[in-house]
């Protein structure tokens, strides 16, 4: 945030930092030309009212990224639909509340290869997401997800990660930013801060042609499905086949602005961008 209000300050543009959830009237974010979501990383702990707030800000003023984004985004199942689209993800088994048993055999077949991951369909900052060796654990931990009524995502530990590092490509106003390096977050115990988000290792990285041109891809169909928009950020792990996509992150990403000196001013002008555009 530092890094943001310095940029905007530069391009002069006008800024005021909120909280979703701080207790402000009507007028204050109809007062706002631009509402930019930025950090409301406890959003899946409340997700009806995230999207009451969604909805609201909406009516008053001009969200970025969009109110259909960011429901869109918030719910993981949207990897089904990049996947239809033609987009190599991380294989994943969706398990459902409703569901009977016959998911623990597809995690049982996933445990072959090695390790799993299971985390919920809804959550941010790595909340509620394990690494697991054995079907015991890994079917207990979708059992209590799902007796708390949340649907759960399992995939395969792709292990390259350990070395190779998984890579986040971000945009800006639709074109490509900068890209950095995230060290393997699941293998070892989790450093989480604040009870919000799992601390990683970041780094600055230089994105491979195939790792660039696979984000290319991804932005041109979100650009399809969406327009364009102000900021997204596009996680990729390894495989010896090339990169798939772990996640799309369009709701409340950081960044990581430091890992490019340019960085700062890119997301400043795609804000200048927006603002001139309303």
């Amino acid at each position: 945030m530092p890094l943001l209000k310095a940029a905007l300050d530069d391009a002069d543009i006008a800024w005021r930092e909120l909280a979703w959830d701080d207790d402000l009237d009507d007028a204050t974010w109809a007062s706002c030309a631009l509402s930019v979501v930025r950090s409301t990383w406890d959003y899946h702990r409340r997700l009806d009212d995230f999207h009451a707030w969604i909805d609201r800000v909406d009516r008053l003023s001009v969200l970025a990224n969009s109110a259909a984004v960011l429901r869109w985004n918030t719910d993981k199942h949207y990897l089904l639909e990049a996947e239809a689209a033609g987009l190599p993800i991380v294989p994943t088994v969706f398990v459902e509340p409703s569901t009977d048993d016959s998911w623990m055999s597809r995690v049982e077949t996933l445990l072959e290869s090695g390790h799993v991951v299971v985390k919920p369909c809804v959550s941010a900052g790595s909340n509620d997401t394990e690494r697991h060796d054995e079907s015991v654990s890994a079917i207990r931990h979708v059992r209590g997800l799902l007796d708390s009524g949340r649907s759960v995502m399992v995939q395969p530990y792709l292990s390259r990660v350990d070395s190779d590092d998984e890579t986040g490509l971000v945009f800006m106003g639709g074109a490509f930013s900068h890209a950095f390096a995230k060290g393997p977050l699941l293998s070892a115990p989790k450093d989480v801060a604040g009870d919000l988000f799992a601390r990683e290792r970041i780094d600055p990285r230089e994105p491979s042609a195939a790792e660039l041109a696979l984000g290319e891809r991804a932005m041109a169909w979100l650009d399809q499905r969406f327009g364009t928009l102000l900021y997204a950020r596009i996680d990729l792990l390894p495989t010896d086949d090339g990169p798939v996509i772990v996640e799309l992150e369009l709701t409340e990403p950081s960044l990581f602005l430091a890992m490019h000196p340019v960085a700062p001013s890119n997301i400043a002008r795609a804000i200048g961008a927006a603002l001139s555009a309303r």
